[in-house]
């Protein structure tokens, strides 16, 4: 079993990262119109708070924008597969590298299910028997020395990276521990937007000053 993108995917993520950069544009143009009458025309507070929720904005869609590039290209180098006698992962790590990975099955100790909410992601515990270890772990070209690894979803839709998980479960050695549950329930669970939550605070930071200056002058 291998999961990689497809071609698909790379085009849906370039689409959405179009997406982005028109809707930056709108709230450019929207923030220069909002700043010139600030400056030139009236002073208050409508416009001045007008004026920092769009450069707010602008700066989350650009953020939002710069993530997707990268997940462009992390879903053309990036795979992971259940061969016949190893599991083998290409990701991305931080600063722009990669980690990468061989981990055969019979030296794999432990699997231990991620608990964080809306994050599927799995950890997997080398056994240290004292004898020469062929499993192995690289960070680029670097080969590294560690005991766990951590097989995360960088794209993949939850269905796919769940069934991948539970096949490697169901084909590991029966002295492997499972560590998890049988339906992965957390990882369906929504992850905390931050895009949302900020124009939640956005939105009662314009409403509750107005909702005070009615109360005090209505």
């Amino acid at each position: 079993m291998r999961l990689q993108a497809t071609e698909d995917d790379v085009y849906h993520l370039m689409d959405l990262k179009e997406q982005y950069f028109i809707m930056t544009a709108i709230c450019s143009v929207a923030e220069g119109i909002s700043a010139y009458f600030f400056i030139y025309q009236k002073r208050c507070w409508d416009l001045a708070y007008l004026c920092t929720a769009l450069a707010l904005a602008i700066i989350l869609l650009l953020r939002q924008a710069i993530k997707i590039s990268r997940r462009i290209m992390e879903a053309e180098n990036c795979y992971m597969a259940l061969e016949e006698d190893s599991l083998a992962v290409c990701q991305p790590e931080k600063n722009g590298k990669y980690e990468s990975c061989r981990i055969f099955y019979d030296e794999m100790d432990k699997i231990v299910e991620g608990t964080r909410r809306g994050v599927p992601e799995f950890y997997i515990v080398i056994r240290k028997e004292g004898k020469e270890q062929k499993s192995f772990f690289l960070l680029d070209e670097e080969e590294q020395e560690r005991d766990v690894f951590c097989v995360r979803s960088f794209g993949f839709d939850n269905q796919g990276f769940m069934e991948f998980y539970r096949k490697l479960r169901w084909i590991v050695p029966g002295r492997t521990r499972i560590i998890g549950t049988k339906t992965q329930e957390v990882w369906k669970l929504r992850r905390p937007n931050i895009g949302i939550c900020t124009a939640a605070g956005m939105l009662l930071g314009y409403v509750l000053p107005k909702l005070l200056e009615m109360m005090m002058y209505g």
